[in-house]
């Protein structure tokens, strides 16, 4: 019979440092850095928050993570996207023939989709979300649905407090004249990290 602290633990609701998990698949970053400090990479199934100090500063993770999942022949939805998507972009990047859908709606509704996309198959979800719309309440739905299989980003501002979420992790990305640099707040491989410069 399992305590209770177990449970918690298992639905992601209790994060405890230096424990791998070596039954977790992993998408790579496209980075051996951040591969590295992540345990192999983005967990899939898992629920990741970016926390972007700089608008489009998210760019450089998000194309190695694009392109892994078309190439694994995953659908990419786009909810509430800062840009709309550049069709040349995507031909430029090889990624035109591939399914990339975009949502553009109000933030409550944009949370219902994001969780009915996590809970299809073969998806990869990014949304981009006030902090206030991402309650604690809501990331865990997010959380759970993500746990049928699929994989999801939530791209925001950074927090003014770090209350616990039930992301799988969470990073901070700072764009500065060397380029992008993260502070790992939260992963399931360890303590959180400072200054991981994306090589």
């Amino acid at each position: 019979m399992q305590t209770k602290l177990q449970t918690l633990i298992q639905q992601g609701l209790v994060w405890h440092g230096q424990v791998t998990d070596n039954q977790t698949a992993t998408l790579s970053s496209g980075f051996s850095s951040l591969d590295t400090a992540l345990g192999g990479g983005w967990q899939y199934p898992g629920l990741h928050e970016w926390q972007l100090q700089t608008p489009f500063s998210e760019q450089a993770l998000l194309l190695p993570l694009i392109q892994h999942a078309v190439q694994q022949k995953l659908s990419v939805f786009w909810v509430n996207p800062p840009a709309w998507l550049s069709a040349a972009g995507l031909h430029h990047y090889g990624l035109n023939e591939s399914m990339q859908v975009v949502v553009q709606t109000s933030a409550e509704k944009a949370a219902w989709a994001f969780e009915q996309i996590l809970q299809t198959k073969n998806a990869l979800a990014l949304g981009w979300f006030a902090q206030k719309e991402t309650t604690a309440q809501s990331v865990r739905r997010w959380y759970k649905a993500a746990q049928t299989g699929q994989m999801g980003v939530v791209l925001s501002e950074p927090a003014l407090n770090e209350e616990a979420r039930a992301y799988s992790n969470r990073v901070r990305l700072k764009l500065g004249e060397s380029g992008v640099t993260l502070d790992i707040l939260k992963r399931k491989v360890g303590w959180p990290l400072e200054g991981v410069v994306l090589n």
